[in-house]
């Protein structure tokens, strides 16, 4: 799951972003985009269906080409 949050962060990083277990932390800086924005954002990550290899455990559909 992804989490996108604003902050003030450093001059020299308009983003960060770090990852515990099956959470995904994004830290953007409250200069460079709205509160809408990042809750759109964190939606849209979110409803991305997983890598290729998570898909097969996660029940989603593959489209890749290892397909059977």
């Amino acid at each position: 799951m992804f989490r996108v949050r604003r902050t003030r962060l450093d001059d020299h990083a308009p983003a960060a972003g770090a990852a515990h277990a099956d959470e995904r932390h994004i830290l953007l800086d409250d200069r460079h985009i709205t509160d809408t924005g990042a809750m759109a954002l964190e939606l849209v990550l979110n409803a991305l269906p997983p890598a290729c290899d998570d898909a097969r455990e996660s029940g989603w559909p593959s489209t890749g080409p290892d397909q059977a």
